[in-house]
């Protein structure tokens, strides 16, 4: 069995308690096609970069299983005739990628990196302005420039 990524995006006027029954549905598919679910992430409710069915906001929902690559077609064609899935998107995971919810962990140590301040990265103004104007070509040619 490989592992696999799967995100939708459910439409965004269903209740909580109908999107936790697609949610249970959707992993129904993938366990009646003889894989597993590992992890199931709700991301809320997001805007969409573009409309889609006249939606302009969405649920994310992210899932990562285990299946046999020939049960994918099937599960693919099951999201298909669900109508309160807008988009999904099914891919196999990378095996040596961070998951999106480790994604500020450092790939060594294993802790989290800090977010740098973007002010901290500027150089201050007084180091800009002590700094050496650059010396143009005009001015170190010692001869003028030939007329064609």
């Amino acid at each position: 069995m490989r592992d696999y990524e799967l995100t939708y995006i459910v439409k965004p006027d269903i209740d909580p308690a109908t999107l936790t029954a697609l949610v249970e549905r959707v992993s129904g598919f993938v366990t009646a096609e003889g894989g597993t679910v590992s992890k199931t992430t709700q991301w809320g409710l997001r805007h969409l970069a573009y409309p889609i069915r006249r939606f302009r906001e969405g649920h994310y929902i992210f899932t990562t299983i285990q299946i046999e690559s020939p049960a994918l077609a099937r599960i693919e064609q099951k999201l298909r005739l669900v109508e309160d899935v807008l988009r999904y998107l099914l891919v196999r995971a990378d095996e040596d990628a961070t998951t999106p919810d480790t994604d500020t962990a450092d790939v060594m140590g294993g802790e989290a990196v800090e977010a740098v301040d973007a002010v901290d990265a500027v150089a201050p103004i007084e180091a800009v302005e002590a700094a050496p104007a650059p010396v143009s070509a005009i001015e170190t040619a010692s001869e003028p420039a030939p007329v064609v």
